[in-house]
């Protein structure tokens, strides 16, 4: 049976503090609503992770590994839509350049 470990629990607890401010935070900056449901997954990875060591350990450790799961795939949802916005949708920066003459 798995144990309690420390270091997971701490991680728990410095991940609740965002989630918990997390309707103050975006209701401030609304720019950082699509890394949420990534972060969100994260802190179920980490709840999930420090449950398995009281109740049910096979149903919390698949949890566990489907949150991280998810949580790899919304982050890279997140970056590849930041991508796109920031950078391929945005407007192109022209630089002004002199005409050499040879």
């Amino acid at each position: 049976m798995p144990s309690l470990e420390i270091n997971e629990l701490t991680v728990l607890i410095i991940l609740a503090i965002p989630v918990a401010f997390s309707p103050y935070l975006l209701k401030k900056r609304r720019d950082i609503m699509k890394w949420f449901p990534g972060y969100y997954c994260v802190f179920m990875t980490f709840l999930s992770t420090n449950l398995e060591a009281f109740i049910a350990p096979e149903t919390f450790n698949f949890m566990e590994h489907f949150f991280s799961m998810l949580a790899g795939i919304l982050f890279c949802l997140a970056a590849i839509y930041e991508y796109y916005n920031k950078v391929l949708k945005g407007k192109q920066i022209k630089l002004p350049t002199k005409k050499m003459e040879r």
